[in-house]
């Protein structure tokens, strides 16, 4: 119920609180009394709601629980939305950053109650390295150069991977906090294979922009372009079709890692933890804090001192500790984190941005853009920063890019119109 109402919030601004049963049609006849309160209060509301629940960890609910349960052969805990990532999304929309870092970080911490070093190292990290159940969800390439007739786009292995969806393999575990697994051969089908499909309805596609914007990118050898293209779609004569969105094979993938990192740097950022956002959207914690210089293999002995610098500076009980120390002795939870760009192999953005609060906001909703595509998180992310840095062109010129490589007559109107901040959201209306 919360995140249903989190959403009509985004969408329609201003929606009734109903918190009572509607039961029967003389119900109906009485909504009436019930007037349309708006976003900031629905979040005020929404987040004393979700603070009273008596198990808000990052998992919806704990270990033994009778909701938790084998169905088709999918354990059904992906099933419900983590509460505490949802509070991280309230507290989020509502500028209360420290709290909604502190809720983001559970999941990122979480380990599942796994001992496994391997799972532990890899469960929602982002890493590049390391054990290859796990490492295979980055970016591969079959030779050195880095350009896509080496990449490697494959269903079992590389980024690609990961909207497969295999739920008895490691990666299901460590990149998915939220899916739903389906069983193929009962209805209702997968929609969006009809939707994106050109021998079907084919009614979504890749837009020119985010094309653009992956073709802006340079991969770490120096080659012009974003390896995610290349995976998140197949381009062909008839049509380009989503294969994010057609890969799945019985699984609906809603959340993911990056979109958790992504959050909790946009939280981070505001929170006045800049670099800490760099690192995890660039190049991950040991490779943003070290102050010596990371070697191939394992890493030989260093000083307490510089090893130490592996170590986010806060204490431990901070939502922005992370322990990334490696050497033959010692190995800290969140080594093997990469960045979400480095694990997508394309160039960090500039140093500068370590210390650029607004820049690296809009940084991190670009990024959102070219790692998230299609995944249903573009409106939402535009529409947050928009407000909050009461700044409408930040949306407005975004959609009027959109509309105008599309060659659409209306993109000079459409940004007109989204310039008014009333304008963002659909009209309610009970009827």
């Amino acid at each position: 119920m919360i995140i249903i109402y989190l959403h009509l919030g985004i969408q329609y601004g201003s929606v009734p609180y109903i918190t009572d049963a509607i039961e029967t049609v003389d119900d109906l006849k009485n909504l009436a009394n019930y007037p349309k309160i708006p976003f900031d209060q629905l979040l005020d509301k929404l987040i004393a709601f979700n603070e009273s629940l008596p198990y808000k960890e990052p998992y919806a609910y704990p270990t033994g629980t009778s909701l938790l349960v084998t169905i088709d052969g999918n354990y059904t805990q992906k099933l419900f939305a983590s509460k505490a990532f949802l509070l991280g999304d309230l507290y989020l929309w509502k500028g209360n950053y420290i709290k909604a870092a502190e809720n983001y970080a559970k999941l990122m911490n979480a380990e599942n109650g796994n001992a496994n070093d391997n799972f532990r190292f890899n469960f929602y990290k982002i890493n590049n390295s390391g054990d290859v159940a796990y490492a295979n969800l980055a970016v591969l390439f079959s030779r050195s150069g880095q350009d896509a007739s080496s990449l490697i786009n494959s269903l079992d292995a590389g980024w690609r991977a990961i909207f497969a969806l295999p739920t008895t393999s490691s990666p299901w575990s460590t990149e998915w906090l939220w899916a739903m697994p389906y069983n193929t051969a009962f209805k209702p089908v997968n929609p969006m294979i009809d939707l994106c499909s050109p021998l079907k309805s084919y009614q979504i596609k890749p837009s020119q922009a985010i094309k653009d914007l992956w073709n802006s990118q340079v991969t770490t050898s120096g080659v012009p372009f974003d390896p995610r293209s290349k995976l998140s779609f197949n381009a062909s004569a008839m049509g380009d079709e989503i294969t994010k969105l057609t890969d799945n094979g019985g699984k609906w993938g809603i959340y993911r890692a990056p979109l958790l990192h992504l959050r909790f740097s946009e939280a981070a950022n505001r929170d006045g933890q800049t670099k800490l956002g760099w690192a995890l959207l660039n190049t991950g914690i040991r490779n943003t804090y070290y102050v010596g210089t990371i070697t191939a293999g394992a890493q030989a002995p260093v000083s307490v001192a510089e090893l130490n610098t592996m170590i986010t500076p806060y204490p431990q009980t901070s939502p922005y500790y992370f322990d990334a120390r490696k050497n033959n002795d010692v190995s800290g939870t969140w080594y093997r984190n990469c960045g979400i760009r480095g694990r997508a192999v394309v160039n960090a953005i500039d140093i500068s941005y370590q210390t650029d609060m607004i820049g690296l906001e809009g940084k991190l909703i670009d990024e959102a853009a070219l790692e998230l595509a299609f995944e249903g998180n573009r409106w939402p992310d535009l529409v947050r920063i928009a407000r909050r840095q009461n700044n409408p062109a930040f949306l407005a010129d975004r959609i009027y890019q959109k509309l105008l490589k599309a060659g659409n007559p209306n993109a000079s109107l459409a940004r007109q119109k989204l310039m008014d901040p009333a304008n963002w959201y659909l009209p309610f209306d009970w009827k």
